[in-house]
Parts: C-alpha cells; sequence; structure tokens
C-alpha cells in the first residue's frame, strides 16, 4: 500500500520532468535545422536523435500536440534527406572523371622525365579535353594540385553548387578516391576516407 500511494504521488513529477525534456529536445532539434550552412549531414543525426527523444517523452508527458508537432518535422526531413537519382548519377559520373585524370597523368609521367602534369600540361598534351579546365561551365570544378617535386599531386573535384551535388572528392597517384576532407563536403563521419562505391 506505501508503494502504490509513493508510485501515485511520483507519477505526475514524472510526467513534469518528461514534458519539460520533451520540450527542450524539440527545441534543440528545430534550431539545428535552423543554424547556419556547416553541413547538414553532420548535423542530421544528432537531429533526428532529439526528435525521437522528444516524441518519446512527450508520450510519456502526456503531450500529444508536442508529439504531433514533432512527428511533422521528422517526416519531412526523412521524406527531403533521400538522396536524389539525378544528384548521385552526377557525383558517380565525377568519380570516373577523377579516375580520367589519374590515366592522364600516368601517361603524362612517362613523357615528362618523371614529372606529373598541372591542368593545363595535361589539356596542352590533348590527354584531357577543356571540359576540365571549367570554362566550359559543368557541375564540377576540378584542379591539380602538384607537390613541390612535380612528383606527387592531388586532384580534386569540388561541387560547384550544393544544388547539383553533395559531396567533394580527391585523388592522388595511389588511384584511391577519397572524400574530402572538408565535413561539409563529405558524408557524416566520412572526411578523407576512401569512398565505399565506384571502385
Amino acid at each position: 500500500m506505501v508503494s502504490n500511494h509513493i508510485d501515485s504521488e511520483s507519477a505526475p513529477t514524472k510526467r513534469h520532468w518528461s514534458r519539460w525534456v520533451a520540450r527542450l529536445c524539440l527545441f534543440a532539434s528545430l534550431s539545428l535545422a535552423v543554424l547556419p550552412e556547416w553541413g547538414w549531414e553532420s548535423r542530421f543525426g544528432i537531429a533526428a536523435l532529439l526528435l525521437e527523444l522528444s516524441i518519446v517523452f512527450g508520450i510519456l508527458g502526456r503531450q500529444w500536440i508536442l508529439v504531433g508537432i514533432a512527428l511533422v518535422p521528422g517526416c519531412v526531413v526523412v521524406v527531403s534527406t533521400q538522396p536524389d537519382p539525378h544528384m548521385i548519377a552526377i557525383e558517380q559520373n565525377t568519380v570516373v572523371n577523377l579516375r580520367t585524370i589519374t590515366a592522364a597523368e600516368a601517361t603524362y609521367l612517362l613523357s615528362s622525365g618523371g614529372r606529373y602534369g598541372e591542368m593545363t600540361d595535361l589539356i596542352h598534351a590533348k590527354l584531357l579535353d577543356k571540359t576540365f579546365d571549367g570554362t566550359q561551365g559543368g557541375t564540377y570544378n576540378f584542379a591539380i594540385t602538384l607537390d613541390a617535386t612535380g612528383q606527387g599531386y592531388t586532384a580534386t573535384a569540388v561541387p560547384r553548387s550544393p544544388k547539383v551535388a553533395r559531396y567533394a572528392y580527391s585523388i592522388a597517384p595511389d588511384a584511391v578516391i577519397r572524400y574530402s576532407t572538408d565535413s561539409n563536403l563529405a558524408p557524416y563521419g566520412q572526411a578523407g576516407k576512401p569512398i565505399k562505391w565506384g571502385r
């Protein structure tokens, strides 16, 4: 009897705290959505977790209106973050283009006395066409940076706009395609790591 009496008294207190936690989680999740652009994918996991917590504590606190409010942005986020097939096709084509640059560098190396070429060198040698220099538009900006000796290079591909592609890539003489070291231009937790497709 004593235990049941204590439980009945603590239940309103638990609901009270659940309501506050639910509100705080919802507010924090929505705040993440309106922060300046520093990489949506970097904060998506945190925002989704906070939304889930808001729903759970909202149910515990019997805050049905709050639960409904939390479900709406949750559904919007799930729908809006589905990969765009056209965007994925652009990214896959960009990976192919980076491999084309690597093949061009390997060919140039054989005829240059052991030095890799810059973008203009490869185009002048007709190993690449002018679409790589960015003067004819395109969805990505390609660039080649040589090391001090000319015996190493890094080729990069950076999207011109986040509306056309999500990620940036790089490749070196080891021919491994990697995501950009900029976490805003790579999947969450994958910055600087080899890609897992298109090999």
